[in-house]
């Protein structure tokens, strides 16, 4: 019998029993069908008796989705100055015309949103400030991203109020914010998801200055970089995710290497429950290493970013296939940035 016969069937039968109950039959749930209408017809007990009856249809059980999750991580996003202008200048895909096709190919995209996108604010007192146009939600969600982080030192660009704006409007676009939220315990929850059986949890931090642009118990802004909260929040997620991704905005900007400032809070990370930890902030690719089993990648690089030459202009985008609690694969991808600060694939 089919699904739609199946339940066809138990509709039938269950309003059957509802008309019993109506008329004091006093029919159990569990008598099967063929047995109440035998009764129902007069036959005699040795009939009934006679009457062979089916087993209770017992409902098939639900098969394990074990699909693995792929996922997609980028550097920084960076879509204010001249990438927000040709952006609006634009009805395009920029500034994902060359990667989005494989951006969305993935069950979840996440990249550090290093701007504020809104048109409210005014800019803070501080060397750069990153305000992007409003049309970069469509853009962003155009390539595919799913989850944005706002740790950064960016996000605070144009106060409290731009930060507000944004966090109110990214989840309207379909895009979940991370790292940050109206007050320091929201800035401080997990986001949490589930792909096919795998549910996955994903922390995010910044330790760079301004510490202003930190949310605190009355006011918004993002998780800023503590080992102890680091360690508290990666213990009280660490129950609801099989798999667990810690990103840190860290690091001396332009520096090639990791400190060791850097290497000791992803040790921590690690040590406190976190499967994987993943840097950005110092606009150039840092290494990465394996610890404790578990891989540690200090800097993804720039992934949208204009005024970049050298190495500054080529990003890494890390890719990961996880089933469960185990990770099966992971990669890194390379692109460079040309005209306008958008990135191409460079292998």
């Amino acid at each position: 019998m089919s699904d739609d016969g199946r339940e066809a069937a138990s509709l039938a039968r269950r309003a059957l029993l509802s008309r019993a109950g109506r008329a004091g039959l006093g029919i159990a749930a569990g008598v099967p069908l063929v047995s109440w209408l035998a009764a129902c017809g007069g036959q005699s007990s040795a009939t009934q008796r006679q009457t062979p009856t089916s087993a209770p249809t017992i409902a098939p059980t639900a098969t394990q989705d074990t699909r693995p999750v792929t996922i997609a991580i980028t550097g920084d996003l960076m879509l204010a100055r001249s990438v927000g202008q040709r952006l609006l200048a634009t009805n395009d895909t920029f500034p994902f015309t060359h990667t989005g096709d494989y951006l969305r190919g993935f069950d979840l995209t996440v990249g550090n949103l290093e701007c504020v996108v809104s048109a409210l604010g005014a800019p803070q007192p501080k060397q750069y400030t990153f305000e992007a146009p409003v049309k970069s939600f469509e853009r962003l969600v155009a390539a595919g991203f799913d989850i944005v982080s706002l740790a950064n030192n960016h996000s605070g660009d144009y106060g409290k109020a731009a930060f507000s704006d944004m966090l109110g409007k990214l989840p309207g676009y379909g895009l979940t914010p991370l790292g940050g939220g109206l007050n320091r315990a929201a800035a401080h929850t997990p986001v949490i998801r589930k792909v096919h059986g795998t549910t996955l949890g994903f922390l995010a931090y910044c330790e760079i200055q301004p510490q202003n642009f930190a949310a605190t118990d009355t006011s918004p802004g993002h998780a800023w970089l503590e080992e102890a909260s680091m360690r508290a929040d990666i213990q009280a997620a660490r129950p609801q995710a099989d798999f667990l991704i810690v990103f840190q905005h860290w690091g001396v900007e332009y520096e090639t290497v990791e400190t060791s400032h850097q290497q000791a809070l992803a040790r921590a990370a690690i040590d406190a429950g976190a499967d994987l930890v993943v840097g950005a902030h110092p606009h150039v690719i840092q290494p990465h290493e394996i610890y404790q089993s578990k891989p540690i990648i200090y800097s993804l690089g720039n992934f949208v970013f204009d005024e970049m030459w050298g190495v500054a202009a080529v990003g890494n985008v890390l890719t990961l296939t996880v089933q469960g609690s185990r990770l099966v694969d992971w990669k890194l991808r390379s692109a460079r940035i040309g005209d306008f600060g958008q990135p191409d694939w460079i292998q």
